[in-house]
């Protein structure tokens, strides 16, 4: 759902001031986190635990199960235009998303930008400059899980030792838990840098992929492959392995019978925020081994099946081949 509005405003850099202005957005309770924001959302009664992503011209509060997301863009300089867009599963959430942000945004913001004289909150000056130039760039924002991971192998698997590659994402699983791993395999050191409303993977190739004759020969012979399950770096050569996406679901929660697929493949998925992560090993009818990573608490095969049902939230499911 989309709405805008068109606001008598000389400047909009206020807005996005998240930790003063917070209220506008219906937000309590807002934490800076090492990207982004955390904080809770109140609609009437109810509390959403969220992310906040504050960008040049836009704002992103996503809630951490992928209940809802909310985009905000805000262009121009004498009359700005507001854009709200919203997904929810929810209609009565959405609806009420829509009017409480859109009736703060037209009682409050021209007097809030009327009366600040403060700037666009810009990344910090000491991380601009401590953050080497690369030549190599790969823009994967607004990407979610395995998009980035896929991608990233794909560069580096062209790249020659000593070269370096810059990935830009914004996707909380990708940067928490996805992307480290796949820098270990394809053998790269790697630095991390907090750029605001995203973050910068700096991967420098020491040399060839790791090798791990035992990962190669689990696939093989689909043996030990529920144990593995719980090694992250098995989690990273899976997506080195099946790196083609051949089909996207999109889904409002998970359940067992979406681990389902002709073939031996890789099952994956993850929510809009921080609420889930997916990941399977399927042929055909069997499920070989299943990983889900429910914000601090991992589970795994039969105890990762079992949960899939109470797993709610918007988001993808990608099955890929070798």
């Amino acid at each position: 759902m989309e709405s805008s509005a068109v606001l008598r405003i000389k400047t909009c850099a206020s807005l996005l001031n998240v930790e003063k202005y917070h209220r506008l957005y219906m937000l309590a309770d807002v934490r800076r986190l090492n990207w982004g924001y955390s904080a809770k959302l109140k609609l009437g009664k109810i509390s959403f635990p969220v992310l906040v992503k504050a960008g040049k011209n836009s704002l992103d509060i996503v809630e951490e199960e992928g209940k809802f997301r909310v985009h905000l863009e805000l262009v121009g300089e004498k009359d700005l235009h507001v854009t709200i867009r919203i997904e929810a599963s929810n209609e009565v959430v959405r609806s009420s998303l829509e009017e409480g942000i859109s009736r703060n945004l037209k009682e409050y913001a021209e007097s809030i930008c009327k009366f600040s004289k403060e700037k666009t909150p810009e990344t910090p000056m000491i991380t601009s400059f401590m953050k080497p130039f690369v030549r190599k760039v790969l823009d994967v924002r607004g990407e979610e899980c395995p998009v980035p991971e896929i991608a990233a192998k794909k560069e580096l698997t062209k790249m020659r030792p000593g070269e370096e590659l810059e990935v830009l994402v914004d996707h909380p699983a990708a940067v928490d838990v996805t992307l480290p791993e796949v820098a270990k395999l394809m053998n790269c050191k790697y630095e991390m840098f907090n750029m605001g409303d995203y973050v910068s993977f700096i991967m420098l190739k020491l040399g060839d992929p790791v090798s791990n004759v035992r990962y190669v020969e689990a696939l093989k012979t689909r043996q030990g492959i529920p144990e593995l399950m719980k090694d992250m770096g098995f989690m990273a050569f899976l997506y080195s392995v099946f790196d083609k996406i051949v089909k996207q679901v999109p889904v409002d929660g998970l359940s067992p019978e979406l681990l389902r697929f002709d073939g031996l493949s890789l099952v994956s998925s993850a929510s809009i925020g921080r609420g889930w992560l997916l990941v399977a090993l399927v042929e055909d009818e069997k499920i070989l081994g299943v990983m889900l990573v429910m914000r601090e608490q991992r589970l795994w095969n039969e105890d990762a099946i079992s949960h899939l049902n109470k797993v709610k939230g918007i988001g993808n499911v990608f099955y890929l081949k070798s």
